[in-house]
């Protein structure tokens, strides 16, 4: 999967800059924001893999506070850009545990190498990590599915429980999966490929590159626009996926 880097930054025309290294290097831009408040509205929908972190930008918390607001959550490397080279500052900044300190301006070739050491520092512990992981993974899982036919799903500091058959469809985001009931969604970071093997597979059936639907649930399809009735929502059907979803549907 793309190494996605989020950029907060206030200046414009450095935030270009940025964002046409980030592309240069061959990594996903997740987006640009010069707030705090823009950018913890993002992190909530998609919890990036780096940071670059302007200190002074707008918004409520300026960049070091808006960094201890997501460490709180999440342990997303972060890399801070500053101009401002005061001995206050930096001590504010190391305490914020970042994994670089860069002070403007400074080269491309800078950033670069900045950026390429903090993600192989994070290939080399994921890897190390895998072991563990992968087995607290399984332990997790075995600890969620309780229950036959229901599955539980962290919702900030809470488990909640949800029958498969209620599950209208399923929607891949990357790293992360939208699972989309009548009347809420949940998002929830895991494959679809590693989500479906704990589901009852047999019930979700690919309609599109990213969309798998709950079969049991489809109340009509428009083969005009190519999309699928469920409950009040639509979901797409591409030409790809047509003739075999249709496959799956007792019609006449």
């Amino acid at each position: 999967m793309p190494f996605t880097v989020l950029i907060v930054e206030d200046e414009a025309l450095f935030a270009d800059q940025l964002e046409m290294l980030i592309d240069k290097l061959g990594y996903d831009h997740l987006g640009t924001v010069d707030n705090s408040k823009d950018a913890l509205s993002l992190i909530e929908r998609v919890v990036p893999d780096l940071i670059l972190m302007d200190i002074g930008i707008e918004g409520e918390y300026d960049g070091i506070e808006l960094s201890e607001l997501i460490h709180q959550r999440w342990p997303v490397p972060i890399i801070f850009i500053s101009s401002q080279d005061d001995r206050g500052t930096f001590a504010r900044a190391k305490r914020v545990n970042a994994v670089n300190f860069l002070l403007k301006p400074f080269g491309e070739i800078q950033l670069q190498r900045s950026i390429e050491f903090s993600v192989s520092q994070l290939h080399r512990q994921n890897t190390e990590n895998r072991a563990s992981s992968d087995e607290h993974k399984q332990r997790e899982w075995k600890e969620d599915f309780l229950h036959q036919g229901h599955m539980f799903i962290k919702d900030r500091q809470k488990l909640e429980k949800v029958a498969v058959e209620d599950i209208l469809y399923l929607e891949s985001d990357g790293h992360y999966c939208r699972v989309h009931l009548p009347d809420r969604k949940y998002l929830i970071r895991i494959k679809m490929s590693d989500l479906l093997s704990r589901l009852s597979g047999q019930f979700f059936v690919q309609s599109h590159r990213s969309f798998f639907v709950n079969i049991k649930k489809v109340d009509g399809v428009d083969l005009q626009d190519n999309t699928i009735l469920l409950s009040s929502k639509r979901v797409p059907l591409s030409k790809r996926n047509r003739e075999a979803f249709l496959s799956r549907l007792d019609y006449l």
